[in-house]
């Protein structure tokens, strides 16, 4: 019997060699010891020894159901490791072929805008910042010198967050949907590390009734200089370089006077109409004016420096805004900032 359960273990290595995958390991395991189990088949024949020779055939007996079965789950983990070596083997990617990417996507006008506007301005020293669309009322309005009794109140139009959640907030505390980029700026101020010469791209929110120039949702860039004998001269030289690398060297920058609360000069600033380049025929962006309104800059207010424990005396800042969904119309010659959120292809799919 001993000798069988030698020819059966043989008998089962070399089957076990020759397995393939798992439905021919399963066969072979019930044939060992489940189902059919030819072990159990030898140690029928049990009986008929002797006590010693019983046990000694059972220890045998038993070293050789444990020897099956480890044999049987070390194959079981060599298949699965075959399997998924073909897998990786079939579906292995070449990363250094090249793949074709023509229409599976479009970069949208607005970021093709906001990207060469970053590019110029990273070229002439300038830094990128960024802030929450989520505002507080101290950085959109109190720290930019505008109170909540202040007139100038009334040019923006705020969303403000739901009375719910405001009604159990501070005064300046409450939370808004920022009118401008310029809370970023205050933020950055704050930080105190000087100089400082940062643009800041980003959506604003304003309940303006919409029109080919203006709709409630927009996307400005502004910028900011704190440093040292700062003065407008600064400002025109880096808006006509702007413009001018962006748009082409004919471009033509108009100054007029304004106010803004947190201002001091300020002006608001036109540009030659790309669309109908003065030619007088009928355009809604420019409204037959052959100027559009596209930025905005000013001398800051020393109180805002004050707000931000900047010594108005030592230090001075310029800063101006853009309103990037008009710069994209310009640049591309789409005749309203509207069509930039309708999601048509035909428009998109241009560039």
């Amino acid at each position: 019997m001993e000798n069988k359960l030698k020819e059966l273990k043989n008998t089962f290595i070399e089957g076990i060699k020759n397995i393939k995958n798992n439905i021919e390991l399963k066969e072979l395991e019930n044939n060992y010891i489940w189902k059919k189990w030819k072990l159990k088949k030898i140690l029928a024949w049990i009986k008929d020894l002797n006590l010693e020779d019983k046990k000694n055939i059972w220890i045998i007996a038993n070293n050789l159901k444990i020897f099956i079965i480890n044999n049987i789950k070390n194959k079981e983990f060599e298949l699965e490791k075959l399997k998924y070596e073909k897998i990786e083997n079939d579906e292995q990617i070449d990363i250094s072929l090249e793949f074709p990417s023509k229409n599976l996507w479009h970069k949208h006008p607005i970021s093709i805008t906001s990207n060469l506007l970053e590019e110029i301005f990273i070229s002439l020293g300038f830094k990128i910042e960024d802030g929450p669309q989520i505002e507080i009322e101290k950085y959109n309005f109190d720290k930019l010198n505008i109170p909540d009794n202040h007139p100038a109140r009334d040019v923006w139009d705020t969303f403000w967050i739901s009375d719910n959640i405001n009604n159990k907030r501070s005064k300046w505390e409450k939370y808004l949907l920022r009118t401008h980029t310029s809370p970023v700026q205050v933020r950055t101020m704050l930080k105190w590390k000087m100089p400082i010469k940062i643009i800041v791209p980003g959506r604003v929110f304003r309940y303006e009734q919409e029109d080919a120039r203006h709709t409630c949702n927009f996307y400005q860039l502004e910028w900011l200089v704190v440093w040292k004998w700062i003065t407008f001269w600064n400002l025109k030289w880096t808006l006509d370089t702007v413009m001018k690398k962006l748009l082409g060297k004919d471009t033509k920058l108009r100054f007029r006077p304004s106010i803004f609360p947190f201002t001091e000069p300020s002006a608001e600033i036109d540009i030659s109409c790309q669309i109908c380049k003065n030619t007088g025929s009928h355009c809604k962006m420019c409204s037959w004016t052959w100027w559009v309104e596209l930025l905005w800059a000013w001398m800051v207010h020393p109180k805002v420096l004050t707000s931000c424990w900047i010594n108005p005396e030592e230090y001075s800042w310029f800063a101006f805004g853009i309103w990037i969904d008009r710069i994209a119309s310009q640049k591309f010659w789409v005749d309203s900032s509207r069509m930039f959120y309708q999601s048509k292809l035909k428009l998109n799919e241009q560039f």
